[in-house]
């Protein structure tokens, strides 16, 4: 099997965490997800709970129309960005000890310039609620179109979070390497296809052309 890096970004219900705690146990790897926020919180100095109450969070006064570019000497980081820059230290950090599964921080454009595997994941809106309301979630015993309406609210902070800090369009195809949508495979599904994915990685560029 090929053990290399893994980030899941993932929609609000679809079930990529647990799919990577499912993965991280098949291939014997570690598994990141809210155990960054400690991590972050050694190396950084701020509290685990502060960290965790702000993560993934877009700095309200930067707007879109301002390159993270144009960041310059006079431009003092926000919080929103201190977290950020605290935790793509610790995903940089972790995917230097070797193969291991993390689970969004826009970790797939943090780990760009690395050879790791990059999955999103998706599903339709009714599978995540129904999966909402089986896992007895926040808000779980309200209405479906309460449901709906707490799963895009999740959905639209995690886009604005990754575009601010990325430049890339959040679960756009081209930024992955494989997306797949649980309602039509299921969690262990999913798990399956990628190790099978994982195990073909490669494969193909190695290949020499007939002669």
């Amino acid at each position: 099997m090929n053990k290399r890096v893994i980030t899941i970004g993932r929609e609000f219900g679809s079930g990529g965490r647990e799919i990577g705690v499912e993965l991280a146990r098949r291939l014997d790897i570690p598994f990141y997800d809210k155990e960054l926020l400690k991590l972050a919180s050694e190396e950084s100095g701020l509290a685990e709970v502060f960290l965790e109450a702000n993560e993934e969070k877009t700095p309200g006064l930067l707007g879109s129309s301002l390159s993270r570019a144009a960041l310059s000497a006079f431009y003092q980081p926000t919080l929103s960005d201190t977290i950020f820059l605290e935790q793509s230290k610790v995903i940089r950090m972790l995917a230097e000890k070797g193969p291991c599964v993390i689970v969004g921080r826009c970790s797939d454009y943090v780990l760009r310039d690395q050879d790791s595997a990059d999955i999103f994941v998706t599903a339709s809106m009714e599978f995540r609620i129904r999966r909402h309301r089986d896992m007895g979630r926040e808000g779980a015993d309200g209405s479906d179109e309460a449901i709906e309406k707490y799963i895009r609210e999740a959905d639209k902070q995690r886009r604005k979070y990754y575009e601010h800090y990325t430049g890339r369009n959040w679960g756009r195809v081209e930024n992955y390497h494989l997306c797949l949508f649980t309602d039509k495979v299921g969690v262990q599904g999913a798990v399956e296809t990628i190790l099978t994915y994982l195990t073909h990685w490669g494969r193909h560029a190695e290949r020499k052309p007939a002669k």
